[in-house]
């Protein structure tokens, strides 16, 4: 009787622990933002109805925004190759990234950069449809992707970034200001992760990525997954505490205290990647709804 109470106990408190990891990639530290009458875009403020909008303050990339508009319809295909929408939780079903992907791909959607550098590394995108349909999302650019692989800064952005009297953004996230340093050499690595229920860890990349440290205890890496994050959740074993320790030498694009706030926060997800990479010491590897994702090597303190 005792050992039913025992295994019944277990298996609630690994239920509760499931539920709450769902709830917080999910629904934690998103904000509901319904009813805008007005947006700004290119610095003015123009009339919206409809308007139902998540945003948080964790992250610049959570905003997502399902409106209506009036505005005239201009065919154009300047930021059409710029536009990657990043898919919303599952439960704000108004806004779909792949059929806005393939409608801007076929030109049945126009997409409008409505603000840039604000904050700095982030650009927000409007795609608009004829019919007065329009959707709202923000995601990084090219001088956030610089920053976060931990290359100089493309000229126009040092401009750019030169000429911001706000700052970086609150969010302590890979868009923070990172010292103008030469990158580390990339170096081939592979990256695993470990499936649910255990097994072989199975290779999900294996190219040169920005990386110090060997593939021993020590290791920080920076890469960009091929694989959505909502896959891999699916696929691959979940962690729900990191412990990542600062790079022994200069690595802009990892900021270990940054990443195990956006861990802790449901900004990233957290995977285990190779158990006993060292005995005692395992591969993890955090990755974030726009792709980007870091890898190394921790202790185990259990």
């Amino acid at each position: 009787m005792n050992g039913k109470l025992m295994v019944t106990g277990i298996v609630g408190v690994a239920l509760a622990m499931g539920v709450g990891l769902w709830y917080s990639q999910t629904y934690a530290y998103y904000e509901r933002v319904d009813g805008l009458e007005e947006i700004t875009a290119y610095g003015d403020a123009f009339p919206v109805s409809n308007y139902r909008g998540i945003t948080a303050d964790t992250s610049p990339l959570k905003l997502r925004a399902c409106f209506d508009v009036d505005w005239d319809y201009v065919q154009s295909d300047t930021y059409k190759d710029a536009a990657t929408p990043l898919q919303a939780p599952g439960w704000f079903d108004c806004f779909d990234a792949q059929t806005l992907t393939t409608d801007i791909a076929s030109g049945e959607a126009v997409v409008l950069q409505a603000e840039r550098n604000q904050p700095f590394g982030f650009s927000r995108f409007i795609a608009q449809y004829p019919d007065g349909r329009a959707f709202m999302w923000r995601q990084m650019n090219e001088c956030g992707l610089a920053q976060f692989e931990g290359e100089n800064l493309p000229e126009s952005c040092t401009e750019e970034e030169a000429s911001l009297s706000a700052p970086l953004g609150e969010s302590r996230s890979f868009a923070a200001a990172l010292p103008e340093v030469s990158a580390p050499e990339p170096v081939d690595l592979v990256i695993a992760l470990t499936p649910v229920g255990g097994g072989a860890p199975e290779d999900i990349l294996q190219e040169a990525v920005t990386a110090l440290g060997g593939g021993t205890q020590s290791l920080w890496a920076c890469f960009r997954t091929p694989m959505s994050t909502a896959m891999l959740t699916e696929t691959y074993e979940v962690l729900d505490a990191v412990a990542p320790e600062k790079p022994t030498a200069i690595l802009p694009c990892f900021d270990a205290e940054a990443v195990t706030f956006d861990v802790d926060r449901g900004d990233a997800v957290a995977f285990l990647g190779e158990k006993d990479v060292v005995p005692g010491v395992d591969r993890v590897v955090a990755v974030y709804e726009d792709g980007r994702a870091l890898a190394w090597n921790q202790k185990r303190t259990n």
